[in-house]
């Protein structure tokens, strides 16, 4: 369980985070109320413990504000103002309990445990149980057939994560964000540990079933339960779970005698005789008929409901058009009395296999319990002609197939599946074996004899790329929408937000900055298609993934939806897996691009630093050298400041080569440019290299005797490097130094400049080398 902690006393804040830790709870602690709102709206907390007295942003405004923003997080105020108005002041802004500041310790966890247990359901045990493993969060406590279970910290908490969301599919980040504290950084190396850590103490145990479940390319969930426990769980799942597909459907079920009611009202009087705000309410219960309607495949029921609303937007209303509503209705009502179309929440993911009948059957056997479903493909032919769903992965046997068949059957594999992972099991343990499929893309090679198990543990090793943990945001008038699509989603361990009111929608937009967006076509105040266009209109957001879900696939309304910039749609009835698939589909894609335009992005900025630096030695080169020179006298001309320069040179640098060769010579030249570099100020002065192992330094804003300053340093430097030279006088490599400078004139160019500086190199050098000369512009 995490929790944010707002408290702007150290002191007091480290007190109560050590109290929560040794509790097993992950805090994060924020010092003002400006952070705090922040990390509430984007992080993922089960409690907020929130201060009144805040720097930047007092805690009364950070709950009106989070409670404005749809943040259904209980909220515990903590605070020392015991006055009564204060305590109305802070349930009124939105807080779920008020604790006055001292209290204890005890006192203090029972009401975070109490808020805890309201944010799900009363009646529910506090004792988390699966099969005979309890994991009781008063006691802090895991126990297997009532013998105690000693486990870390982490791993106690990742065991009360997968508990608490029996149905929810975590990744690795997803649990990182869980059980980690935003000041931690694990890697996905430490979550693959931690799982492997608790499953070895729970089977240490005793445990003989897999209590963690790895799902493919997601992450992993709480398996089913042992049998005699199975009916608890998921009636106890159900409970928990209002936004279950069998409460939805309960919700729409008992919502329509409601608005039929609304409907039939109307059509008992004269529609002369309504007044502003019935008329309203009925195209209002109509319009969202007609969603809701369509949402459980009563597609006629939906074209009914919005004809009748159609009918009240008409201005001109006579008798036809109340015989027209009275006809309707009745239609409507015959249509409703109809079973809704079950959705399916649950998508498994396709394995195509290739193997003899005996594994054949085993996998077949072990697939339902691993969350599979597998398709046979018994030889070539039924590959190549076959028609359906891309395979998450392929699976082959080698040696179920004819030797000079192999690597053909692969390649063609490879070429009708080209993203599609290939697992192969052979008894061929041999170099040229791997590296022939390994050329064909083959991902994994799997040596027999291997278990049933050792294959789905290898399957469920793969790269994770499904993009699990991604934002939702959804936008439909319908309630009855928004719950079924949330319903279906978030069992993917996908985050969704819901909106009912258009007219916030870009306030919600902004602050949850959502992966992708699901729009309804038809809404009061703002359709779909106005609020597709606006994201459009918007650059940051214009490249948001947007699906319209709309009941309407005509022609028309189709071209509609991408005119207005929309990616897809999704037609009404909604089925889970279609929903799923579309949705992680875009969120994938979107996310492949993204990272395409970062590749692109970062290979641009290569090229242009390549274009700028001279790669021996990382110094400038001759072209940017003249174009810094160049853009620093216009500006010191302008501001009449000093620029000063500085050339040099490794004295007797080609007798260096012939004596050492090139390969040395270049690390010299390496070596002597770093020294360099440490001499002057990197973010003001510029090193470049001009040709060969002539170099120049550009000094803005510095004197002559400043100038003067460097090149003793620089001299000083590479003496202490001792590298040998014995053609040189002193058997080391040294160097010799040109230094000018000037205040830039008008009247004058920064070509003077170099000449002078370079005439005061070769003076250096005819005095003998390794010294300077200084000649004024």
């Amino acid at each position: 369980m995490k929790i944010l902690l707002v408290e702007d006393d150290p002191s007091v804040s480290q007190a109560l985070a050590t109290t929560l830790t040794a509790h097993r709870y992950t805090v994060d602690t924020a010092l003002d109320g400006q952070i705090a709102l922040e990390l509430a709206i984007q992080g993922e907390y089960d409690i907020i413990l929130l201060d009144i007295m805040l720097p930047k942003l007092d805690g009364l405004s950070v709950c009106q504000q989070l409670r404005q923003q749809g943040c259904q997080t209980p909220i515990l105020i903590l605070t020392a103002k015991d006055a009564n108005e204060d305590i109305i002041a802070g349930l009124n802004a939105g807080a779920d309990d008020y604790l006055i500041k001292p209290c204890d310790s005890a006192h203090f966890l029972a009401r975070v445990r109490a808020l805890l247990r309201r944010q799900g359901n009363s009646k529910t045990s506090p004792v988390l149980t699966w099969g005979d493993v309890c994991l009781d969060p008063t006691l802090i406590q895991v126990t297997y057939l009532q013998r105690v279970i000693i486990l870390s910290p982490k791993e106690y908490s990742l065991l009360e994560l997968l508990l608490r969301h029996p149905q929810r599919i975590f990744s690795r980040s997803s649990i990182i964000n869980h059980l980690w504290s935003i000041d931690d950084s694990p890697t996905d190396a430490a979550v693959t540990n931690l799982i492997k850590d608790l499953r070895r103490k729970l089977k240490s145990a005793g445990i003989q079933e897999e209590l963690i479940e790895t799902v493919y390319r997601l992450g992993y969930r709480l398996k089913a339960a042992p049998k005699k426990e199975k009916e608890q769980l998921v009636e106890d799942c159900q409970k928990e779970n209002l936004a279950s597909i069998e409460q939805v459907m309960w919700d729409f079920r008992a919502s329509l005698e409601k608005r039929i009611d609304v409907l039939e009202a109307a059509a008992r009087s004269p529609i002369h005789n309504l007044s502003s705000v019935q008329h309203q309410q009925v195209k209002e219960e109509a319009h969202r008929l007609a969603g809701g309607l369509g949402t459980f495949g009563y597609a006629k029921g939906s074209d009914l409901a919005r004809a009748i609303e159609h009918l009240f937007i008409e201005c001109d209303w006579e008798e036809a058009q109340q015989q027209q509503f009275t006809q309707l209705l009745a239609e409507l009502k015959q249509e409703i009395a109809k079973p809704p179309i079950v959705l399916l929440p649950t998508l498994k993911p396709l394995m195509l296999a290739i193997a003899d009948d005996t594994l054949i059957a085993q996998l077949q056997q072990a697939a339902p319990h691993r969350g599979w479903q597998i398709e046979i493909v018994c030889d070539r032919s039924d590959v190549l002609h076959r028609v359906g769903d891309t395979p998450s992965v392929i699976f082959m046997s080698l040696n179920h197939v004819v030797p000079d068949r192999r690597l053909m059957l692969l390649q063609e594999l490879k070429i009708q599946f080209p993203n599609t992972p290939i697992l192969i099991l052979t008894t061929q343990d041999s170099l040229d074996s791997r590296v022939a499929v390994a050329r064909l893309g083959v991902s994994r090679y799997i040596l027999q004899p291997a278990t049933i198990d050792e294959i789905f543990d290898a399957i469920a090793q793969l790269p994770q790329t499904t993009p699990t943990d991604a934002k939702v945001m959804i936008v439909d008038d319908d309630p009855i929408a928004l719950q079924t699509l949330m319903a279906v989603l978030q069992p993917w361990g996908l985050q969704v937000t819901t909106l009912n009111q258009p007219k916030h929608f870009w306030q919600i937009l902004t602050s949850t900055v959502p992966d992708v967006l699901l729009l309804d076509l038809e809404m009061p105040t703002f359709s779909g298609l106005e609020l597709c266009r606006v994201v459009r209109q918007d650059a940051y957001y214009s490249d948001l993934p947007i699906l319209v879900v709309t009941a309407h696939t005509d022609s028309t309304s189709i071209q509609q939806v991408f005119a207005a910039g929309a990616d897809d749609f999704i037609a009404k009835p909604i089925t889970g897996p279609e929903l799923v698939t579309r949705t992680l589909a875009r969120i994938e894609r979107s996310r492949i691009q993204r990272q395409l335009l970062q590749y692109q992005k970062e290979h641009l900025q290569t090229r242009q630093m390549q274009a700028t630096i001279d790669l021996l030695t990382q110094a400038a080169n001759r072209h940017n050298f003249d174009e810094v020179l160049h853009r620093e006298w216009q500006r010191l001309t302008d501001a009449q400041a000093p620029l000063s320069l500085i050339s040099y040179d490794i004295d007797y640098f080609k007798s260096y080569n012939d004596i050492y060769g090139y390969p040395a010579g270049d690390k010299c030249l390496q070596r002597v440019t770093h020294v360099v570099w440490d001499c002057i100020k990197p973010g003001r002065d510029l090193v470049a290299r001009l040709g060969g192992d002539e170099f120049a330094i550009v000094l803005p804003e510095t004197s002559l005797e400043q100038a003067l300053q460097v090149a003793q340093r620089i001299q000083q430097a590479i003496a202490q490097l001792q590298i040998p030279h014995p053609s040189c006088t002193h058997q080391y490599i040294t160097v010799s130094l040109g230094i000018s400078g000037t205040i830039p004139q008008i009247n004058i160019s920064a070509q003077e400049l170099i000449a002078i500086a370079t005439q005061a190199l070769y003076a250096a050098k005819a005095r003998g080398r390794n010294t300077y000369c200084l000649y004024p512009l």
